[in-house]
């Protein structure tokens, strides 16, 4: 039977009426438009049913394994899904509980790492690297200040530099500390 009402359906796979209906309403039949109306393509359905089965319910065990093992080899339920897109429920059940658990996952693990600190607020460290940079460039605007006086008596240029090499240092050891200090805090 290559197509059929959808009470024949029902008949032929031992469900009501309204399970039919059902999965016409979910996209999970093919519908053809035929002189007669609507018919259920009883194979490519068949297939798109066991392609779009929770695995968790044993909601495809009408369909026969030889049904299945057909479908498969045929090709028909990527046809069947490529023909009626339009009808489609988007990916299989399958896919979208894999997407669900996946994004779960994610959640905990961020949740996890937020809690051994090893996950911070966006907000909170773009205003920590906002500070850091308004300290770091005061340091060097008053650097200039801090060091003429202790630099016009010097006539050796290595005692300039060296001078200068310790200045720098401290102005970046001051911000590693801020920085050692805020990753302690959190």
């Amino acid at each position: 039977m290559a197509a059929c009402t959808q009470s024949e359906f029902a008949a032929l796979i031992g469900k009501n009426k309204s399970y039919v209906t059902r999965l016409k309403q979910m996209g999970r039949l093919v519908i053809l438009q035929t002189e007669q109306g609507e018919r259920v393509d009883v194979e490519a359905s068949q297939a798109l049913i066991a392609a779009t089965a929770d695995p968790s319910r044993n909601t495809c065990s009408t369909v026969s394994a030889q049904a299945q093992e057909e479908a498969r080899s045929n090709n028909q339920v990527q046809q069947a899904a490529s023909a009626h897109k339009e009808h489609s429920i988007g990916d299989s059940y399958q896919n979208s509980k894999a997407v669900n658990e996946k994004y779960k996952a994610l959640t905990a693990k961020a949740e996890y790492e937020k809690l051994i600190n090893k996950l911070v607020d966006a907000e909170e460290a773009r205003l920590f690297a906002g500070d850091l940079a308004a300290s770091f460039r005061a340091a060097l605007e008053i650097l200039p200040d801090r060091l003429a006086p202790e630099l016009v008596p010097l006539s050796d240029t290595e005692a300039v530099r060296a001078l200068l090499v310790e200045s720098f240092e401290q102005v970046l050891t001051d911000l590693a500390d801020k920085i050692t200090k805020w990753g302690k805090a959190e």
